[in-house]
């Protein structure tokens, strides 16, 4: 077995704990992503991003009994027996003028002397 496995089950056993106690106060829990990353860093995993939680859930946790969703922010939610009510948020579209629009605007301003 090699340490980064251990490091691995580790992680997953500092959730399930947050996730019990998650449980005893009869709340769910959504971890932010900067928590999260302040809980893993000394295990040393090299996680960084959303998608790096991602594949360390798929590995340590496939079935989801301590983790219910990661979220496209990095948030995880925990699976409690209070569900989360937190949802993915829609990306904003631009609804104003694109930059291709304003850059075509300005050169035409600019003065030929340049």
């Amino acid at each position: 077995m090699r340490l980064f496995e251990v490091d691995l089950g580790s992680a997953r056993d500092v959730l399930a704990v947050l996730q019990g106690l998650a449980n005893q106060e009869g709340q769910s829990s959504e971890l932010p992503f900067p928590v999260v990353m302040n809980v893993l860093r000394p295990f040393g995993l090299g996680i960084s991003t959303p998608d790096g939680l991602i594949a360390l859930k798929n590995q340590v946790d496939p079935g989801g009994d301590v983790i219910a969703d990661i979220l496209d922010n990095g948030t995880v939610v925990l699976k409690t027996n209070h569900p989360s009510n937190v949802k993915d948020a829609p990306i904003k579209q631009a609804t104003g003028a694109s930059v291709d629009k304003m850059a075509k605007s300005a050169s035409k301003k600019l003065s030929p002397d340049i």
